[in-house]
This record gives structure tokens, sequence and C-alpha cells, in this order.
């Protein structure tokens, strides 16, 4: 084994000085913002949290989830079918229902949590009032 002096060998590189618990504090901080967004990632984007009927605090909207791309919203006892895509944080909607007229997608900040989910439908979204709606888990 050679023996190196790390201090001599820091000096010789020109290289500028760490203090150790600098470097604590940032692996740390790294390390919980790292455990945070992917907490977040991993509630939003798995579509099983979504399944199920959904009614909105006004009771004016009710919509029913059925899959990881296929939602139904009612229309007085009627289904009308929509797409959908989710993302980290983001609803893309598309109308694909009893009409059939071409409606272009339309992408949407939502919240969820465990029997709430808040969707900005703002500016607009076909089918939907453009405003920001509360579900809860029927």
């Amino acid at each position: 084994m050679i023996g190196i002096n790390i201090d001599t060998f820091h000096k010789n590189q020109n290289l500028p000085q760490v203090k150790p618990y600098k470097l604590l504090i940032w692996s740390l901080l790294l390390i919980l913002a790292g455990m945070v967004t992917g907490c977040e990632k991993s509630n939003y984007s798995d579509y099983r949290n979504l399944l199920g009927s959904w009614i909105s605090t006004d009771l004016v909207d009710t919509i029913e989830f059925t899959s990881d791309h296929d939602f139904n919203k009612m229309y007085s006892g009627m289904r009308d079918h929509f797409d959908y895509n989710l993302s980290t944080d983001s609803i893309t909607i598309r109308y694909n229902g009893f009409l059939k007229i071409l409606v272009q997608p339309t992408n949407h900040i939502f919240t969820l949590k465990t029997d709430q989910l808040i969707i900005d439908f703002r500016p607009n979204c076909y089918g939907f009032r453009g405003q920001k709606i509360t579900f809860l888990r029927k």
C-alpha cells in the first residue's frame, strides 16, 4: 500500500476545499428531495387510485373511472364515455361518447387524496363546467 497524504493531494490539485458538514447537509437534502418527489409521482400516476365512482361536492357531476384509460360521466341517468391519460400532476381528457364528434384532448391539473379528487377544468373541457371541481369518492 502506498501512503498518500490526502491533504497534500488536494492542495496539489488546486481543488476547492469542502467542509465535511456541508457535504453531509447537501447529501441529506438531495436524498430528501428524491424521496418526496418519488412519493408524489407514484400516488398520482397509479390509475387504480381513481377507480370507482366520484360525485362533485355540489352534486352536479358524477364520474366513474372504469379502467386505466376510460371513465364515464352521468348525464340525466345516461352514461357518456371519455378517455383519459394520467401524468404526474395532470390528466388529459378526450370526449369519446355517444355523440361521435371529434373533440381535441385537453390537459388539466388534478389533485388526488384518498377520498377526494380535484380537477381544474379551466379554461374548458368538453362535457364539464369550466371551473375547478371537487369530487368525493362515492
